[in-house]
């Protein structure tokens, strides 16, 4: 069925060079790689300075990946489009702090937009993360919820379906 799939459970980015992988279509989380089956984005610490960085599977190809300006990972607003149209970067901790900057300062409730192949669909899904940074290069770091469309479409950061939504009535 298709759907915006989103988890608001807040995930804690561990701040060590092993740091938190996430398997976007299961939840799964973990500190290594191999103990989360399907993982998509693993934000972790390292360098000289210590501050927050992404890593990304290697396959299959130009599946995966952050919107990015050149290799800068943007730092996205609510209602940032987040599809094939957008450009995504790949870059890891080994291509400099310069591609993180944008992460690893004082930030809150901004989005990190994400491209990643979903293992249930077969299909390349646009999702978003909204991550919290503190001043420490980005540490804490906080994933306070995600979302992607599992059909492959484009998606609007910050949008969540009306089930997830909470209204008052005044």
């Amino acid at each position: 069925m298709a759907a915006v799939v989103c988890s608001s459970a807040a995930i804690s980015v561990p701040a060590n060079i092993d740091g938190v992988y996430l398997n976007l279509v299961t939840g799964a989380q973990g500190t290594a790689g191999g103990s989360v089956a399907g993982w998509d984005i693993n934000l972790y610490q390292t360098g000289t300075p210590a501050a927050l960085y992404f890593f990304w599977p290697a396959t299959p190809a130009t599946s995966f990946g952050g919107v990015a300006t050149g290799t800068v990972y943007d730092s996205l607003t609510s209602g940032a489009t987040i599809g094939a149209a957008q450009s995504y970067s790949v870059a890891s901790g080994g291509g400099g702090a310069a591609n993180f900057v944008n992460w690893q300062v004082a930030s809150t409730g901004r989005f990190l937009g994400v491209r990643f192949f979903n293992e249930a669909t077969s299909a390349i899904n646009f999702g978003w993360l909204q991550l919290d940074t503190g001043a420490t290069g980005g540490f804490p770091a906080t994933i306070n919820q995600y979302c992607y469309d599992n059909t492959g479409a484009t998606i609007t950061a910050g949008t969540t379906p009306v089930a997830l939504q909470r209204f008052s009535i005044d």
